[in-house]
């Protein structure tokens, strides 16, 4: 009798494709360890790895490269698991939608119950039904984590110097830690003993951090195609760009919005020096109507906003991955907020006199046909579909951090992962969300209505959740009878 492969049992070629995928992966500045480290394409293993890792690895990243493999029942699955950690680590849940998560969740139970042998099942898997009655009862689960307390513990593992009295040394250690910080709250600037200085502290606001250069040699129609878009984006010049808009309007007779638009992006830098604003006055209003130096600065790295920006070059001989950005806009058309993604082409720093100087990026950014929300909920992009070739240059502290990761069995097209904003203790900010421009990005869309699209689909192909079509088969053969 000839078995089939068992679903839970992946063949070599699927094992290789995931080992491949985790080591071309590049994450960030802070985001988590170096993936690739932690690949082995020898045993076709992941080892060392931290419990922020196992965190990183089952939300982010297990939902894409899962795709990499054959049996579908399987990847629907875990990527209904995935989405379920995905959602109980968000920092905000509406209550409405507890019942609802804890249907889901039993309902992947099941299913994974289908797919993995009973030996998988001990009590750890049976603990996610329990989480949602927790986050009913204490919150969101970020308030109550164990990773404080284990990072405590470490801190006392280090106070350690006698193996013979460790609880001495560590009691030890600890008070003459508190005295030595009471101690510094009487001394001017005086920091805390063990507390590192915040990587982005005095860089929110914007600071370069490598590969800078003073340029001389830029377009002016380059240089003034940046000015417009700076001049455009800042509130303080909000009511000139309505008034010189309002002015176009009433003398189109006749002609399209395209033209206003194009007349604005002419003429605008010229007609704003003639409306009387002084020419060497101190306020920024002033500084910004006569146009920056001709001489910028340019960057290869930039920090602002919690974030590490590099320009696409600069990423390609790095091990981390921070070109990516997304812009919320207002879609003309709708008058809807829209996302727009990109890549960081140049990094500039334009000068308009006294302390004023604007970071703005010059990014290649993506057509709005080539973002798409495919059938798992994840939002994908092609990066080689590029549009608003007239429009490249943005704010930088307009811009979040995203970075890309390609989807496996169709390399054109790139899934879209939020960046890690470190912002929190930076410069006294303590809620990036009063502090942001833009909302928080979600790797899941839609996912519960989309994922019962994939399991009708997959349920019409008859196909058994415990069986692998590609599998190792095995040939058992009868006893003989007696």
């Amino acid at each position: 009798m000839d078995l089939p492969g068992a679903s839970n049992n992946l063949p070599t070629d699927d094992k290789r494709a995931l080992g491949q995928w985790l080591r071309a992966v590049k994450v960030p500045t802070g985001f988590s360890s170096n993936i690739k480290s932690l690949v082995s394409m020898k045993d076709l293993t992941l080892t060392s790895f931290n419990a922020h890792d196992c965190h990183i690895m089952l939300t982010v990243f297990l939902p894409i490269v899962i795709r990499a493999i054959g049996p579908e029942y399987v990847k629907m699955v875990i990527t209904r698991l995935s989405y379920y950690f995905n959602w109980i680590t968000q920092k905000v849940i509406d209550e409405a939608e507890l019942p609802g998560m804890k249907q889901f969740i039993a309902e992947t139970i099941c299913q994974l119950e289908m797919c993995f042998p009973p030996s998988y099942f001990d009590i750890m898997p049976h603990l996610m039904m329990h989480m949602v009655d927790q986050i009913q009862d204490l919150g969101p689960v970020y308030l109550h984590q164990m990773w404080t307390y284990e990072r405590f513990m470490s801190t006392l593992n280090r106070y350690v110097h006698n193996r013979a009295y460790p609880e001495g040394s560590m009691i030890e250690a600890y008070t003459t830690e508190e005295a030595i910080n009471c101690c510094t709250k009487y001394i001017r600037d005086g920091n805390a003993i063990g507390l590192p200085v915040h990587p982005h502290e005095g860089r929110t606001s914007g600071m370069g951090c490598t590969g800078r250069k003073d340029r001389t040699d830029v377009e002016e129609e380059m240089l003034q195609e940046a000015h417009h878009n700076a001049l455009n984006q800042l509130v303080v010049m909000d009511k000139w760009v309505e008034k010189h808009v309002e002015e176009l309007w009433s003398g189109r007779d006749g002609r399209t919005e395209a033209w206003v638009q194009r007349q604005h992006k002419i003429n605008f830098t010229t007609w704003i020096k003639h409306q009387g604003i002084p020419r060497y006055g101190e306020s920024d209003e002033s500084r910004l109507a006569y146009g920056p130096s001709s001489q910028i600065t340019s960057w290869q790295g930039y920090d602002i906003n919690g974030y590490r920006f590099h320009t696409k070059e600069k990423d390609k001989k790095s091990a981390a991955q921070n070109c990516g950005v997304r812009y919320e806009g207002i879609d003309e058309a709708t008058g809807d907020t829209k996302a727009y993604f990109g890549q960081i082409e140049q990094i500039w720093e334009l000068d308009y006199g006294g302390e004023l100087q604007i970071p703005i990026f010059q990014c290649q950014w993506v057509k709005p046909k080539a973002v798409v929300v495919d059938e798992y909920g994840l939002t994908t992009v092609e990066l080689g579909s590029v549009g608003y070739k007239d429009d490249q240059w943005v704010l930088a502290n307009r811009v979040a951090q995203v970075a890309y990761y390609p989807k496996p069995r169709d390399s054109k097209k790139h899934v879209v992962v939020s960046g890690k904003q470190r912002i929190v203790g930076a410069d006294g900010v303590q809620s990036p969300e009063e502090y942001n421009n833009y909302a928080e990005f979600s790797l899941f869309t839609d996912h519960p209505h989309k994922i019962k699209q994939v399991e009708s689909r997959v349920n019409k192909t008859k196909m058994k959740p415990w069986c692998c079509p590609d599998g190792e088969k095995r040939t058992v053969l009868a006893s003989k009878p007696k």
